[in-house]
């Protein structure tokens, strides 16, 4: 018996939708405005904070891993 779950599938469609809009609202800011550098620069500050936070929580891990094993 195959049961799909229609949240699961109303769910993902709206995520391909958002995603598809996110993008097409991206780019028109970034090519087609005055904010364009301020949403680049915006954009690689993320990018670089996202990085260094999982570099960091890499590194906690690491060290409290250790600390408890001796």
């Amino acid at each position: 018996m195959k049961y799909k779950r229609k949240g699961t599938k109303v769910a993902g469609y709206t995520l391909l939708v958002a995603s598809i809009l996110a993008f097409i609202i991206y780019t028109y800011l970034l090519l087609s405005t005055d904010l364009g550098i301020l949403i680049l620069q915006l954009t690689v500050l993320a990018a670089i904070a996202a990085l260094l936070a999982v570099l960091g929580w890499i590194g906690y891990t690491m060290a409290t891993v250790h600390a408890q094993q001796e």
